[in-house]
């Protein structure tokens, strides 16, 4: 069964969200940050399900932490009616975002969303990626424009796998490389540049045109 794990403190929202989802997913329950991370890290779930106001660790950083190891969805649960901030948490890698108070079936909506096109439960990804004419095979480590072959090297190929995941998401470079190279991003910003290049290069050249990988200025990179 597809997993969801619920990170709320509030013991009223976690029964709702209990009684509204424990029919169709299976649900695991955090009341903190450190707690959050520390099932998360237990049993990674299909889908998290993410309040920002919590004790220990903020949602946002339990967020941050989530997309250092992982490209699961994350929908945020939120008070803030501040726009920007939820933009912000966009930019910094959540899936999607519902305002407090929310509607039950707009939340089963976007859950179903988000978990639409993921691979059957015992499956912790599809084994094939794609965004528009682009395909990633991941047992492969192959990848192909159409029907012609782009030969990646393991860090251009991570970069792409994860871009790809999440298409049309905008990435900082530090979640960036501390995603694919699982080690702090300071004094490495020369390293991912010369990666991004590479990769841009050698997709525009297999397309004949600029496309897919594009720089956000001010923010970092993104597929278009």
């Amino acid at each position: 069964m597809t997993r969801i794990l619920v990170v709320e403190d509030h013991r009223d929202i976690q029964n709702l969200l209990a009684d509204v989802l424990g029919a169709d997913y299976e649900l695991s329950q955090a009341l903190s940050g450190p707690e959050a991370i520390a099932k998360f890290s237990e049993n990674e779930p299909d889908l998290v399900l993410l309040d920002l106001m919590l004790p220990g660790v903020t949602g946002e950083s339990v967020l941050g932490w989530i997309r250092k190891v992982s490209a699961v969805p994350v929908i945020v649960l939120t008070a803030v009616q501040d726009k920007s901030r939820t933009v912000a948490l966009l930019h910094k890698g959540a899936n999607d975002y519902l305002t407090k108070p929310f509607d039950i079936d707009e939340l089963r909506a976007r859950v179903e969303v988000q978990l639409r096109g993921r691979s059957d439960p015992g499956q912790r990804e599809g084994r094939c990626l794609s965004f528009e004419d682009l395909t990633l095979d991941l047992d492969a480590h192959q990848v192909n424009l159409g029907d012609s072959p782009v030969p990646l090297p393991k860090k251009e190929f991570a970069l792409l796998a994860l871009m790809i995941k999440r298409p049309h998401q905008v990435f900082d470079k530090a979640s960036l490389y501390e995603a694919v190279w699982e080690r702090s991003y300071i004094n490495a910003e020369n390293t991912l540049n010369v990666h991004l290049s590479n990769l841009r290069t050698k997709l525009n050249e297999a397309a004949g045109r600029p496309r897919f990988v594009v720089s956000v200025w001010g923010i970092g990179v993104r597929l278009v």
